[in-house]
């Protein structure tokens, strides 16, 4: 790495084990903050009881290579995985950890906000749901995945680890269908719509989300991360680039916070967003339970028969 830059704190940073590299000290600075501006809701004894749940997507995968062959080390980001969650279980809503074969979800340590005590109790408490998630290959399998799942939303948290693996596995793609066809919740943040990607493997049409707007993290801010030290360098591909080569509208060009909402695809641009999509999502289906309005079965072949 650049002995300049390495000097002024844009040098990406070796990780703890030499393989790869975790964003420079000023890459950190600028794209981590120490706290995740999570404000508590009080839902007002309007919280689930029951057992409706989240499935949350998670990568297994940590490295992501780089044009240049430098190793990104990344995974979910902490933030955009626990704020929304912290939400949804405030409104009563749990959640089930699942990553491709069931291997360790892994989360970018390096991302932790580390002022934030509730954000660091969410995930101490629990440590246990990624380290030992559900296999997503034996939940396709099995055939859990139909009419009578517990699952009434999918969340894809944010992290250049999204991009990685995910994109590419036809059971990512299964699941992403089942979603859109049972008329479920789909909720992605920052790089986790890369993992829509995967919905057009093995699968003749157009994407199920073609026609579609949503926020996600602008790609032309990934294409400056290198020059601040944040990617080791530049990513082999671009998400929004590919989103919208499938028919998906990305409405922001900036990571400033945005949130859009577009029938059942809910989505944010950056941590900045999290807390607020998290709200949203909570009230939204906190809205479906007091309508109380049975889930109709649809006459889509992928929802009767399960994901597959």
């Amino acid at each position: 790495m650049n002995p300049m830059k390495r000097l002024v704190g844009m040098a990406p940073t070796p990780d703890e084990t030499g393989r790869g590299y975790i964003p420079s000290p000023l890459g950190r600075l600028l794209g981590v903050a120490k706290k995740s501006g999570f404000e508590p809701v009080d839902f007002a004894g309007r919280a689930d009881d029951g057992d409706q749940k989240i499935l949350v997507l998670c990568t297994e995968d940590r490295y992501f290579e780089m044009t240049n062959g430098a190793l990104f080390s990344t995974g979910q980001n902490a933030q955009e995985t626990a704020v929304p969650l912290m939400h949804l279980g405030a409104a009563g809503f749990d959640f089930d950890v699942v990553t491709p074969t069931g291997a360790p979800a892994v989360i970018e340590e390096w991302s932790v906000p580390s002022k934030d005590e509730a954000v660091l109790r969410f995930l101490s408490d629990h440590r246990a749901a990624f380290d030992r998630p559900l296999s997503l290959r034996d939940l396709i399998d099995q055939g859990a995945l139909d009419d009578d799942s517990p699952y009434v939303a999918l969340f894809l948290p944010g992290g250049h680890g999204a991009m990685v693996g995910l994109p590419e596995d036809p059971n990512v793609g299964a699941l992403i269908r089942w979603v859109e066809a049972s008329d479920r919740y789909l909720v992605a943040v920052c790089h986790g719509p890369a993992a829509m990607l995967a919905a057009t493997i093995d699968h003749e049409g157009p994407h199920p989300y073609a026609g579609y707007d949503m926020a996600a993290f602008p790609d032309s801010l990934d294409q400056r991360s290198p020059s601040l030290g944040y990617l080791p360098g530049h990513l082999p591909w671009l998400q929004c680039e590919r989103l919208e080569a499938h028919g998906i509208r990305i409405v922001n060009d900036k990571a400033d916070g945005t949130t859009h909402v577009d029938r059942r695809l809910y989505s944010g641009d950056s941590p900045k967003a999290c807390d607020q999509l998290g709200k949203q999502v909570a009230e939204a289906l906190l809205a479906d339970l007091a309508t109380a309005t049975p889930r109709t079965a649809t006459s889509d072949d992928n929802a009767r028969g399960g994901a597959r």
